[in-house]
């Protein structure tokens, strides 16, 4: 296996207007109560809404850069600032699962021993392994078959 690892495929996830209006919307709420609360409120109220502001900037910017690549050494998911690897040995089945259930959220989830990147409800990538403390990496790509294909290639090629 080739210690140094190198880009094979990469891609964004893909987000539904949906959630792009209703993310944006939050932030336009939230920065309008804060420019409201300078000219009104004490200085304490000003710090405490910018820090809320702030977070909720760095939680929509990261949501909007998932990315997954594959790369010469396995797979990656990446929700800045979080990284998840697989190395291709590690694989043991990789699969399309259907539609994400509406209650899993959005973002990076875990449920017990599965780690989800969410951007979507559709279809997604479904990565098994056997060993680790997550046994299951669920990754909503843009076109989930073609993917597999890719990262089928990736483990045939490199491995």
């Amino acid at each position: 296996m080739p210690t140094n690892k190198t880009t094979v495929y990469e891609e964004k996830a893909p987000h539904s207007n949906t959630i792009k209006l209703v993310m944006m919307s939050g932030l336009f709420a939230l920065a309008f109560v804060y420019f409201i609360a300078v000219f009104t409120k004490p200085e304490q109220a000003e710090f405490n809404l910018l820090l809320v502001v702030s977070i909720s900037v760095l939680v929509t910017w990261s949501f909007f850069n998932i990315k997954f690549r594959i790369t010469t050494n396995g797979v990656e998911a990446a929700m800045p600032p979080f990284k998840y690897r697989i190395l291709f040995s590690e694989i043991k089945e990789v699969k399309t699962i259907e539609d994400i259930p509406w209650y899993a959220g959005w973002g990076m989830r875990i449920w017990g021993r599965r780690l989800a990147f969410i951007s979507m409800r559709k279809s997604a990538v479904l990565i098994e392994k056997d060993k680790g403390f997550f046994r299951k990496l669920i990754l909503t790509t843009q076109n989930p078959d073609d993917f597999i294909k890719k990262l089928k290639e990736g483990m045939n090629t490199f491995q």
